[in-house]
């Protein structure tokens, strides 16, 4: 059947099909020597044929010719699967145990183009693949480039180019290929877990069910557009199209597992209706086979070529933050030891940003079981590194000095075993921001980071926090929305929105920062920076009962906060914690007394300067 599909205003009609010649090599001879003895033999043959075809292979016989068959196939795959199966059978059906003697196929296979009136190869594809099969040798399947492109080498089978060939059948020479079974040996995952916790998502382009040379584009993609939203999000290794597309239409969970390594699986089928375009999708855990969640969504089919498709964002936000949840369960209701690294770091890192003082500290909890796992890498380390930062920016530590000690000693560790490893050095930089008010160290560490990963969106957003403290306003806000850009559908979105109102409040642009924050709790309402973000933007604005309001609900997080304590969680300097510390006075909370802030969170008062050797940071 021809599909025609309207997208954007374009015409795609599908008109491809691959057709497959087969004949059996020197037939001539063996009839000559056989006479009418073969004329069973062969259609018992095409009979085992057609049976194999419609069972397995997705084809079905188009002409029985003197020496062979013609077919047609739904799929490239299919078509290959075919000719290697049915060489086979050739082989075991026949009579002669010389195997010098056995019959053997010849097999030339092309991506043909369909009549749209009659549904049939335009006569110049079928001169092609017939001139293709009588140019194979024995036990040969060739094949044209056309075919080739939608095939995997080494997964589909072992290809060998074989360049330019001029057929009779055709003005131009054509490019061939020898298709040969593959080896079937999938790659040893075991050796790169080791180095890399992060568990895998295999974003497999969607099937829209209409066969043909065009029906791929949609599916392709949507695959496409959700890996980019995703590809940068913490915690998760995702896998490329390229690799994904090649597990279209193949076995399963335990088959794209074990050929890409993946944990997760997201797959699913689309449907055009008009200018209406259908998406149901699925998310399952490979190995498990578990269904983590299956949902259906509508929108136009313009929107999917939309840079900011919605489609596309509702997708990936919703798979990010089912694989969140459905670990964190894992990690709350089972004893760590029982979870796979890659699992356990992925709820680690969900849960030390948890809105649960009970969830946050198992986080701390599952970091360091990984930590105890595997000593000699570095991501474990600096997120259990970035779990004592936020305790203490929170307001959550009991002993903020101490915390802020952990937090060095682990990114340290994690530098010693991977020095440019980008997270740690990101976490290491917030560290000399936030907590030790070092300026000129936290650049030092925060470029290095980008240095060593360019895409790290940490990186740019901690960043974004010393330009805001220190530096440049419109610096600062350039930089959390390249950190937002390279993760747009994080887990941690509410961070982002954090330190991207930060960025705008020190550029004074007080109703976007508003925005910002008010964003921000709505995913995370007892965020305590949050919180003091909103209502210094509500102060500046003149805003003062709505401030006081904020003002109240901060202190219910921290009971027993002051303007000092405040200003002693980190460097008392930054222009913009004097603004901070100036609103929540304006507000009404109190002045305090306090401890010195180099003594709150454990800071050396020199400032400025070069930053010390790693090996002294403990």
């Amino acid at each position: 059947m021809v599909e025609t599909i309207e997208f954007s205003g374009a015409t795609m009609s599908e008109t491809e099909r691959p057709l497959m010649v087969m004949d059996v090599a020197d037939w001539d001879q063996r009839k000559g020597a056989a006479g009418d003895a073969l004329s069973p033999q062969r259609e018992r043959w095409a009979e085992q044929v057609n049976w194999q075809l419609l069972s397995f292979h997705k084809g079905r016989i188009v002409k029985r010719m003197d020496s062979g068959l013609m077919m047609e196939f739904a799929d490239a795959r299919s078509c290959l699967q075919a000719a290697f199966s049915l060489n086979q059978l050739t082989a075991s059906e026949t009579q002669h145990p010389d195997d010098s003697n056995r019959p053997q196929l010849r097999v030339g296979a092309h991506l043909a183009h369909y009549t749209q009136a009659r549904d049939e190869a335009t006569g110049r594809d079928v001169k092609l693949t017939t001139a293709l099969a009588a140019l194979a040798k024995p036990g040969e399947v060739l094949v044209t480039a056309e075919l080739r492109d939608r095939l995997s080498d080494g997964l589909d089978a072992d290809f060998e180019d074989l360049g330019e060939r001029r057929m009779e059948s055709s003005i131009q020479s054509v490019r061939l290929f020898h298709a040969r079974p593959g080896q079937g040996d999938a790659p040893d995952w075991s050796m790169a877990a080791t180095r890399d916790l992060r568990p895998g998502l295999a974003v497999i382009p969607f099937d829209g069910g209409i066969p043909g040379t065009k029906h791929w584009m949609i599916g392709e993609l949507i695959a496409e557009g959700v890996i980019a939203r995703l590809s940068h999000s913490i915690g998760l290794r995702v896998i490329s199209r390229n690799s994904t597309s090649a597990l279209r239409d193949r076995g399963g969970l335990d088959e794209i597992e074990r050929h890409l390594g993946a944990t997760f699986v997201l797959s699913g089928s689309y449907s055009v209706r008009g200018k209406a375009l259908t998406v149901s999708a699925e998310l399952a855990e490979a190995r498990s086979h578990t269904l983590l969640w299956s949902g259906q969504l509508q929108h136009t089919l313009g929107d999917l070529l939309q840079e900011e498709s919605a489609l596309l964002y509702e997708l990936a936000r919703t798979v990010s933050q089912m694989l969140s949840k459905s670990q964190v369960g894992k990690a709350l209701a089972q004893p760590l030891p029982r979870l796979d690294s890659s699992l356990l770091l992925l709820a680690g890192i969900s849960m030390t940003h948890s809105h649960s003082a009970k969830t946050f500290e198992r986080g701390r909890q599952a970091l360091t079981e990984l930590t105890e796992r595997h000593p000699g890498l570095a991501l474990p380390r600096a997120w259990l590194g970035m779990w004592y930062v936020l305790s203490v920016v929170k307001g959550q530590s009991g002993d903020a000095r101490g915390d802020t000690q952990r937090a060095r000693e682990q990114t340290a560790r994690a530098l010693e075993a991977e020095p440019n490893n980008a997270m740690a050095l990101a976490v290491e930089g917030h560290i000399q921001c936030q907590l030790l008010g070092n300026p000129q160290q936290s650049r030092s560490y925060l470029n290095a980071a980008i240095e060593a990963n360019p895409s790290e969106p940490m990186a740019w957003l901690f960043k974004s926090l010393v330009s805001g403290m220190w530096g440049s306003s419109s610096a600062a806000v350039t930089e959390a929305f390249i950190a937002r850009s390279l993760s747009p559908v994080d887990p941690l979105r509410y961070f982002f929105d954090l330190l991207t109102g930060n960025a705008l409040l020190a550029d004074r642009r007080l109703e976007q920062t508003i925005a910002c924050a008010q964003r921000s709790l709505r995913a995370n309402k007892h965020h305590a920076p949050t919180l003091r973000l909103l209502l210094t933007a509500q102060a500046e604005l003149g805003l003062i009962d709505e401030g006081k309001k904020t003002l109240s609900d901060l202190l219910a997080e921290v009971p027993g906060l002051t303007v000092s304590s405040y200003l002693g969680m980190g460097s008392t300097d930054s222009p913009m914690r004097q603004r901070m510390a100036s609103a929540m006075r304006q507000l009404g909370l109190p002045e305090g007394g306090g401890v010195p802030a180099d003594e709150q969170a454990g800071r050396s008062p020199q400032r400025g300067g070069r930053a010390r050797p790693l090996a002294g940071r403990r």
